[in-house]
């Protein structure tokens, strides 16, 4: 297991915090052709309320107006509705009136006609005198003539219109009788009936009032021949049509009452809209003033430290790029120094958070005093602190700024009482020769820093590229780092770890390594502390679990099943918040791994007591993971960690193993470890065994397992099954049984 290193990546473009960022950069409160005026108040948040409002207006005139034609357009429909509604129940009453003249006329026809007395109405047809039995006189001496279906029909409709005023109507193209003879319309209707249409109807004026006509065609049927066989009619054909006209007066009355109760109902509707958007409107103003207000105290937040009233990261890098613009176009030098206070970790320690804020809102009112107008100061976080200097000539004002920010700090803080002594060590770029772009800039001005703080603090130095090659090597290793993490260049290996008594494979180490396309293989003690400082430890480690369970299983389905696979946990990782939940979680998608994993953590872990390592390692244990401590011997070796702690096992470090049978301190060492670990019950793993020797001294102690060169060197995930089936089962227990094993050169 590596070690671990801090993390400190001060000054770096990566370091700008994530928090209130970018809600205000498309605001220009500086101006494009003039160096940035920096330390005093800048312009605030545009008051944009009146276009707010503006839009706001509009806004609810669209949605008035929408709101109205939506309402018009459901009347309209509604309307519209409602006329179809009562023409199509017209139509219903016109077809049930020609349905049943049809069927009487039909009945009539069926049977021949009817004889009927005769009188003034119902005087002898002149259409039937080719009847001989037309006139006859009953028994009791009354005269009856024969009327024919169409005579009787008309009269029928006749006596229909006077009752309940729907007109009827029997016509024909060719009609016996004049009087029959069709209108415009109804001689239309008849030719379309002719080429096989079914119905015809119209809205029309009948005598000043609204009626609807409906026609219907009128086949001709057997009887019908005995008034017409002369015109050449045959049975079937479409001699003529029957037509209704059905007065629309109540209709139309019944439709008007419904549209007047659709005009009140919308209406209140409508009104009820347009006194939603009103409401919507004056909560809307409403809302403008107070999103202008949380927009201008947001903005103030995000560009602003809360405890100096400096401009912050963020309107320090946008000021640094308008600044940088601006010496670009007018070819003008720039001066960006980057500062930081000499040992304010001890202020803050020994004096309280409280002093050490006012101490850093004093240093920043200095810092503004000591510059122009036109310049800006920012700070950072922490104890850092930015000055950038437009429109420099040849350097002399950026040396006379640094030496009076030096000679400003260094006089006494007096702080509620207290005096406090303060130095600083300052770093120097210069736009354009030290670089053009804003993050480069900011590094080299940081790297400068950190080379007067090497030099001895409390003075400045100015960047030189030499400063930066030391840094090239390790920035360029840690964006390789973050490639190959992208790109998944990294691959586990795995060493064997063999019972020491018997000599039976127990279970496996995984190891990571690093085949870098550009590098080659990368050693893990060169990016594991690495890794740590720049964050990437975490989806490295991840990615080891989930990687490492994948394998595991796959030799399961191969019938190769290890009893333990071991995998190493760095110390930053386990701290972080939620990795117990992200492990319970991964025990829980990957079954197998349950009393099989093993986590080798350091015993750093252990002194970290505000984060509850035992209880996190119980919870962790209480669902099948076991604890492993790696390296044990080597950091902060307590045996008050063993008895606290929950561990299952401890491994002895190579360092100490090596030298086993050739050092008596370390052999008393590693008797000591051995057995003090049996006696609180945890198991011992030796790492780092290479001879047979080292093996009979360890299975003399009563060390319980051990890996190392002598049983295997970490190999690829192919090649340990080719491992497994080559040296298992592994005996070891006497000198003759270890001389047929060779170390693996895998």
């Amino acid at each position: 297991m590596a070690s671990e290193g801090p993390l400190e990546s001060r000054g770096t473009t990566s370091s700008v915090q994530p928090v209130l960022t970018r809600l205000t950069r498309s605001i220009h409160h500086l101006s494009p052709l003039r160096p940035v005026a920096a330390t005093g108040a800048v312009n605030a948040l545009p008051r944009k309320t009146g276009h707010d409002e503006r839009r706001l207006h509009i806004q609810l005139w669209l949605a008035a107006t929408v709101w109205t034609l939506l309402v018009a357009s459901i009347l309209l429909w509604t309307q519209r509705s409602v006329d179809s509604e009562m023409l199509g129940l017209a139509r219903q009453e016109a077809i049930a009136n020609v349905n049943k003249d049809q069927a009487f006329r039909v009945w009539a026809t069926t049977h021949g006609g009817i004889y009927v007395p005769i009188s003034e109405r119902t005087s002898p047809s002149p259409y039937l005198s080719h009847i001989p039995e037309r006139d006859l006189v009953t028994p009791s001496g009354r005269r009856l003539t024969l009327m024919n279906p169409a005579y009787m029909l008309r009269q029928m409709m006749d006596d229909y219109n006077e009752l309940y005023g729907v007109k009827g109507r029997i016509t024909s193209l060719n009609p016996l009788n004049p009087d029959n003879a069709p209108d415009d319309w109804e001689r239309e209707a008849l030719t379309a009936f002719a080429k096989g249409e079914k119905e015809r109807f119209e809205v029309a004026k009948i005598d000043g009032h609204a009626f609807l006509r409906l026609m219907r065609p009128m086949p001709t049927q057997e009887g019908c021949l005995k008034c017409h066989f002369h015109q050449g009619h045959k049975v079937g054909d479409i001699p003529g049509g029957v037509g209704v006209s059905v007065p629309l007066s109540g209709y139309l009355a019944a439709g008007a009452k419904r549209k007047q109760n659709l005009w009140v109902g919308l209406s209140m509707v409508w009104g009820v809209g347009i006194g939603g958007i009103w409401l919507g409107g004056k909560r809307g103003k409403q809302r403008i003033l107070e999103r202008r207000e949380y927009e201008e105290r947001i903005w103030h937040q995000a560009n602003f430290d809360a405890l100096t009233g400096l401009s912050n990261r963020n309107l320090f890098m946008d000021r640094l790029d308008r600044a940088l613009a601006y010496a670009y176009r007018q070819e003008h030098q720039l001066a960006l120094l980057f500062i930081d206070l000499d040992r304010f970790k001890d202020v803050n320690d020994t004096l309280g958070h409280v002093i050490g804020d006012r101490l850093l809102q004093e240093a920043g009112r200095r810092l503004k005093a000591c510059v122009r107008e036109m310049d800006t100061v920012s700070r950072l976080g922490g104890d850092e602190f930015t000055v950038i200097l437009p429109d420099i000539v040849e350097g002399i004002s950026t040396t006379l700024v640094a030496g009076n920010i030096l000679a400003t700090l260094s006089h006494p803080f007096e702080l509620d009482g207290q005096e406090v002594h303060l130095s600083a060590s300052i770093g120097i770029t210069i736009f354009p020769q030290d670089g053009k772009d804003p993050g480069m800039l900011l590094q080299n001005a940081d790297t400068a820093m950190y080379r007067a703080k090497a030099e001895g603090r409390n003075i400045y130095r100015y960047f030189t590229w030499e400063m930066n090659k030391a840094a090239e090597g390790r920035l360029s290793l840690e964006s390789a780092l973050r490639r190959a993490l992208k790109r998944e260049e990294f691959e586990l290996h795995y060493q064997p770890i063999l019972n020491v008594s018997g000599g039976s494979l127990v279970g496996a180490e995984a190891l990571i390594r690093w085949d870098s396309p550009e590098r080659g293989m990368v050693g893990p003690d060169e990016f594991i502390p690495l890794a740590e400082e720049c964050g990437l430890i975490p989806p490295l480690g991840e990615w080891v679990l989930q990687r490492a369970a994948a394998d595991l299983a796959k030799w399961d389905q191969a019938g190769l099943t290890l009893n333990s696979l071991s995998v190493n946990v760095s110390t930053l990782q386990f701290r972080m918040k939620g990795f117990t939940d992200k492990m319970l979680a991964l025990l829980q998608s990957q079954i197998h791994l349950r009393s099989r994993l093993f986590l080798e953590i350091t015993e750093s872990v252990f002194m970290d007591e505000q984060g509850e390592p035992g209880k996190r390692l119980d919870r962790l244990r209480e669902q099948g993971i076991r604890v492993a401590i790696d390296d044990f011997g080597t950091g902060y070796s307590s045996l008050s960690y063993l008895k606290r702690f929950p561990v299952d096992s401890i491994k002895i470090d190579r360092s100490f193993v090596c030298d086993v049978t050739d050092d008596p301190e370390n052999a008393a060492l590693c008797e000591a470890i051995i057995a003090m670990a049996h006696h609180l019950g945890i198991k011992v793993v030796a790492e780092g065994v290479e001879t047979v020797q080292q093996w009979q001294f360890l299975r003399d102690g009563g060390c319980d397992f051990a890996q190392g060169y002598l049983f295997g060197r970490p190999m690829p995930f192919d090649a340990f099954p080719v491992f497994l089936k080559q040296h298992l089962p592994i005996v070891l227990q006497n000198h003759a049984s270890i001389a047929p094993i060779r170390p693996a050169n895998t």
